[in-house]
């Protein structure tokens, strides 16, 4: 979908929610934004920039399971709900205050209270798909309230678990304070101005230095630069590096683009003729291998622009490889461009297959059936053996099978092989480790996640229970994702 022409349908990974609600906060804008997950889907509606409704399936965010956590209902009138609303039609909030459970004063609240409730945990999303849509649906206006954006920011950003991708997108660049409006500052606490003086001093300075110089712990630190960077009172300028980066980051999407709309040959990939020289094709490689490399991309460059940096590669070292070598280059020429390339796209045919297979263990795996997850990932990998997820994946039903517990460890290995920057598999081997009472070496994986993500839940939790008391960790909870 778009916003002012701005395409806005994305992973979480990719473009985490809190972004996208600066965005309707800076632009004013109107529409329902709807986010997917594999086991969750909500949806929060805008107004002219203000939050104005939602809906969640997650039960725990439920109107029901709100209402009695804010003590609106006890517990036998919860219990109750379920018989109450069963066949009926009208809204769940209209039945409770029809059947005098509550007044519609505290349904206003509740209502109120559940909206923020769905907001906020938009920002310990770190998965999931996301679309928004211009159109706002029809909304009953007893359900349509007025929540100013930047009162969710200051609450959700403690709880933002993509904050070290914004650190890594942003510690380079530097800082450039805005001016603080009268509606923006009534939402900082004084220790927030304190901070937002000290930064304002220090316009121009790349982020990291700007911690050192202040020496804030690293977390509170990029959490007051994340909440500026939503109430834009704070943008991060890039350095005459990174913007030749971002240019160099555009000719490599565009040069996708071109290869993904029609099949390029080998000599129009590398704008030669066919009559090109062998220092022409080296030249223009070498030339291709400096500009288009993944390598170039850094450690914080999102994963799908990773992806298509290399598929870019991919073909760009296959055009080498046939142009470079003299019987090659003779029988390319002499088939043709489409005879050659049909057998690259077996090749991409057996990558789908592998995709396919992929999802299908996902969800063999949240419903705790590990043997046909792990049958499944060895045929995935068989088809594209260069994927982290698919070892990963393997070596998480791996280590949830008895006898497959010491081969879970070498794919975990193979994982870090592909992915060092990842911090999942030296969580999981700390997990897979700690099981085997092998508490020196858990610790050491656990400390190794956490060298990468500081705010690793599950290692830091791991480790601090090593460190402590400590718990035996169970078969089946062992390797749990992250929240």
């Amino acid at each position: 979908m778009k916003i002012n022409g701005e395409s806005m349908g994305k992973r979480v990974i990719e473009s985490p929610i809190p972004f996208v609600l600066r965005k309707v906060f800076m632009e004013k804008i109107t529409g329902e934004l709807t986010i997917k997950g594999e086991n969750f889907e909500k949806s929060l509606y805008f107004e002219r920039g203000d939050l104005c409704f939602a809906r969640t399936n997650v039960l725990h965010e439920r109107l029901g399971e709100v209402l009695f956590k804010i003590g609106k209902i006890d517990k036998t009138q919860f219990w109750d709900i379920h018989k109450l609303i069963s066949g009926q039609k009208e809204r769940i909030g209209r039945v409770l205050v029809l059947n005098n459970f509550i007044s519609q004063k505290d349904l206003f609240y509740g209502l109120i209270h559940q909206v923020r409730v769905i907001a906020l945990s938009t920002f310990a999303l770190t998965s999931g798909e996301w679309e928004f849509s211009p159109a706002l649906p029809e909304l009953p206006e007893d359900s349509r309230f007025k929540i100013e954006l930047p009162g969710i920011f200051v609450e959700g950003v403690p709880r933002f678990k993509s904050l070290p991708l914004f650190r890594n997108n942003f510690a380079k660049r530097s800082l450039q304070t805005r001016p603080v409006s009268a509606e923006t500052g009534s939402f900082l606490k004084e220790e927030d101005v304190e901070v937002y003086k000290a930064l304002s001093s220090r316009s121009g300075v790349p982020a990291e230095q700007v911690a050192q110089e202040m020496g804030m712990a690293d977390e509170a630190f990029w959490q007051k630069l994340a909440l500026f960077f939503l109430l834009n009172i704070l943008e991060f300028v890039a350095s005459p590096v990174q913007r030749a980066l971002n240019k160099e980051h555009e000719a490599l999407l565009a040069l996708y683009e071109s290869m993904k709309a029609r099949d390029l040959d080998y000599y129009e990939l590398f704008d030669l003729d066919n009559g090109a020289t062998s220092n022409q094709i080296k030249e223009t490689y070498y030339l291709y291998a400096k500009k288009f490399h993944p390598d170039r991309l850094g450690e914080a460059s999102n994963p799908e622009l990773r992806e298509k940096a290399n598929f870019v590669f991919a073909r760009i070292n296959k055009a080498f490889e046939v142009l470079s070598d003299e019987g090659k280059r003779r029988e390319y020429d002499m088939k043709g461009y489409k005879e050659i390339q049909q057998a690259e796209k077996t090749t991409e045919n057996l990558v789908e297959k592998a995709n396919l297979y992929y999802r299908k263990a996902k969800t063999l795996y949240s419903h705790q059936r590990y043997r046909e997850t792990a049958s499944l990932m060895e045929e995935s990998i068989r088809n594209d053996p260069t994927r982290a997820s698919y070892y990963l994946l393997l070596g998480l039903a791996q280590s949830n099978i008895p006898n497959l517990r010491r081969v879970a460890e070498k794919s975990f290995q193979k994982v870090i092989e592909l992915e060092p920057w990842n911090p999942e598999p030296y969580a999981a081997l700390g997990l897979l480790f700690q099981y085997e009472k092998m508490e020196n070496r858990a610790a050491n994986f656990f400390k190794k996640a956490l060298a990468i993500d500081p705010e690793h839940e599950l290692a830091k939790k791991r480790l601090a229970e090593m460190q402590g008391a400590g718990k035996k960790p169970s078969v089946l909870s062992i390797f749990q994702k992250k929240k």
